[in-house]
């Protein structure tokens, strides 16, 4: 019966989002962005952006229409032109479960900028890495005896990796220059775990050019997420 309840659970979230609900989930990039005031505009009311985190996503936010994402930034005062101050989003029709990365940029009133990334299980499976270069150096990543070209300008690019849980030597490299490594580690993988990596301009380039910004998330707490959301 609990498998059950589980199952009409998602099929609701996936009938809610085809009918024309927006069905969202955000990440912050930083704590100073997790600890802001933000909503989502939902139709003519708002709902908040809760328990933000920089290496979590929130829960699901279920918003009328379609189309896109609008993000108001409620912690701020209206707009010279007393309007309040908002960050539009758009989420292309390929997406079937998106993801909303908060990032800051001071050029923008809300001091957001936002980009919505598909975050659904087909093609980013468990045990799997979906690797987001926002460098605009190609770079190629080695999983123990497999390697993968990640290029620039966020491109997603996904390694499915198999077996059981254990530490992998990872890797990583400049594409023209893969005999001297920028990185090499130990990491752990677990095959319930799939695991969104932002690669990121390093803060001292003498030391790497290239940073890492990981975020897990376990097959097992969603599964918990869903039977609390059943009422479990």
């Amino acid at each position: 019966m609990k498998r059950l309840i589980i199952g009409l659970v998602g099929l609701v979230q996936l009938l809610s989002f085809a009918h024309g609900a927006v069905a969202v989930r955000v990440l912050a990039w930083d704590q100073e962005i997790a600890e802001r005031k933000l909503s989502l505009v939902n139709g003519d009311g708002l709902v908040p952006i809760l328990n933000m985190h920089p290496q979590k996503r929130t829960g699901v936010l279920r918003l009328k229409g379609e189309g896109g994402v609008i993000v108001r930034a409620t912690d701020k005062g209206n707009g010279p032109d007393g309007k309040p101050l908002e960050l539009r989003c758009t989420v292309a029709e390929t997406i079937k479960r998106p993801l909303l990365l908060l990032l800051p940029d001071e050029k923008h009133a809300t001091g957001l900028r936002g980009m919505v990334i598909d975050d659904g299980t087909e093609g980013f499976g468990w045990g799997s890495y979906r690797f987001f270069n926002t460098t605009k150096m190609e770079m190629v990543v080695q999983f123990e005896q497999k390697a993968i070209r990640v290029p620039g300008g966020w491109k997603p690019t996904t390694f499915q990796l198999n077996g059981d849980a254990r530490g992998i030597g990872v890797r990583v490299a400049l594409a023209e220059s893969i005999e001297q490594p920028l990185y090499s580690a130990v990491w752990e993988h677990d095959p319930n775990v799939r695991t969104v990596v932002f690669m990121v301009p390093g803060d001292d380039p003498r030391l790497s050019p290239v940073a890492f910004k990981a975020i897990p998330e376990d097959k097992n707490a969603v599964a918990a997420e869903l039977k609390e959301a059943a009422g479990e």
